[in-house]
């Protein structure tokens, strides 16, 4: 097979990640106002789910309709883990840069927080691109999912702090490529907890209000 055939694997790979890259894009501008990152976030996931299987369609259309619908609940599922995160990093930060050695405690239990509040926002997202659901239901969903896939949960977690650290030591300039791909990364694990959850009947795979529940 020739390699440099627009049908070839090398150029589907190519494709596919400047797909990735765009997405990345449209995540960024649409995150832009900190409170609309939900939706974005759950938009990005929709879409990466969606070139997971090779059924993305078009990518700018299906992102903006997926933003379009899920910015409300976005912007309400969002807020407290904001809030959360806004809170629990603070005082991270305080205890672990400005109160030194004596407050080492408080520090690993305020940066364990920061990290679960992560690791329910991005199920949180998953959860508003799969399913249906309100804005309580999703928040429970998200945190119960978490709980659920300790082991997955802690590779979602990592990954998501790799690409901050990237972001930071760079001056955020990853954001505007980088994030599509580690959103297409987290689709697919996410797209493997449902599955798998779904095969179990833990969950429901139609998308409807009240989709968990316990077996």
């Amino acid at each position: 097979m020739n390699l440099f055939h627009l049908g070839s694997p090398l150029w589907r790979g190519i494709n596919k990640l400047l797909l990735m890259l765009y997405a990345g894009m449209l995540w960024f501008v649409c995150s832009l106002p900190i409170i609309t990152m939900g939706a974005a976030s759950a938009a990005l996931m929709e879409v990466m789910m969606k070139l997971s299987k090779n059924q993305e369609g078009y990518i700018g259309a299906s992102f903006f309709a997926a933003f379009r619908a899920n910015l409300r609940r976005g912007i309400l599922v969002w807020l407290p883990f904001l809030i959360s995160q806004i809170l629990w990093g603070v005082n991270a930060f305080y205890y672990g840069v400005l109160g030194g050695e004596a407050f080492r405690l408080q520090t690993v239990i305020f940066s364990l927080l920061l990290l679960c509040s992560m690791g329910a926002a991005l199920y949180a997202f998953a959860v508003m691109a799969k399913f249906e659901n309100t804005v309580k239901g999703t928040i429970v969903m998200a945190v119960a999912l978490a709980v659920r896939n300790p082991g997955w949960t802690a590779a979602l977690v990592v990954l998501q702090v790799l690409a901050l650290f990237v972001c930071w030591f760079f001056v955020y300039l990853p954001l505007l490529f980088f994030m599509g791909i580690v959103g297409y990364v987290q689709a697919v694990m996410f797209d493997h907890i449902f599955q798998r959850m779904i095969d179990q009947g833990m969950i429901t795979e139609q998308r409807q209000e009240g989709a968990y529940g316990e077996k």
